[in-house]
């Protein structure tokens, strides 16, 4: 029980019962129709590695950023093309049972999507009641040939540019203790340690996950 303590810190510890680590609780969803691509939330790339539904995302009640595109065919011609845009960043408030849904803007041709979105796109979300409404958005800044090629780097140049509450070093150093910097060293062979942390990593939320791949690969 000493090496738990050492390792998860009494925070941690308060998730923990009898019965083991408790998963944790979703609240509400985020979701698009089928022309518009989520690609990322929270600084998270979605897909089916980081997350177990990336068609009905499930999140915590809080404050939470999408990253998204038109991604969708209209008609060149006399051809079907795919048409798709440079991504886009909004943030929402969701609280205990909120469902939202990115709705898509009505084009069926290639000149038509264009001039829609030259003039600036009124992106719209709807609730689970109905209600329709619509968001305040940026265009997600990028560098490079192929800015947006890895998604979650563009997200976090992104958010330390702006210096918003997403920027993750800037976060982390206000709010993170220096757990990392903490030497532990178990008795040799015992491997509790091992356990706790695959313990720790399979009972995480997909976003957090993310964050300790990232720190492992890191080292």
């Amino acid at each position: 029980m000493l090496l738990w303590k050492k390792v998860l810190g009494p925070a941690a510890l308060m998730g923990i019962s009898i019965f083991g680590l408790s998963a944790p609780s979703y609240a509400a969803t985020i979701s698009s129709q089928s022309n518009v691509e989520i690609l990322a939330l929270d600084g998270v790339e979605v897909n089916d590695e980081n997350f177990a539904h990336p068609d009905m995302l499930e999140v915590q009640a809080g404050r939470h950023q999408v990253v998204f595109r038109y991604y969708g065919d209209v008609r060149k011609g006399q051809r079907d093309v795919i048409y798709s845009t440079a991504p886009d960043v909004f943030t929402i408030d969701l609280k205990q049972d909120d469902s939202i849904k990115i709705l898509a803007p009505r084009l069926n041709s290639y000149t038509q999507a264009e001039g829609y979105f030259r003039r600036g796109a009124d992106w719209k979300v709807q609730d689970q009641h109905g209600n329709v409404k619509s968001v305040h958005y940026e265009p997600l800044t990028g560098n490079g040939v192929m800015p947006f090629n890895d998604i979650e780097r563009a997200v976090a140049r992104h958010n330390a540019e702006q210096g918003n509450e997403f920027a993750p070093a800037q976060q982390a150093a206000v709010t993170t203790p220096n757990i990392a910097a903490q030497r532990i060293t178990p008795p040799k062979g015992d491997d509790t340690l091992i356990q706790t942390i695959q313990l720790l990593y399979n009972n995480a939320s997909p976003a957090q996950q993310q964050k300790i791949k990232a720190w492992i690969a890191g080292q």
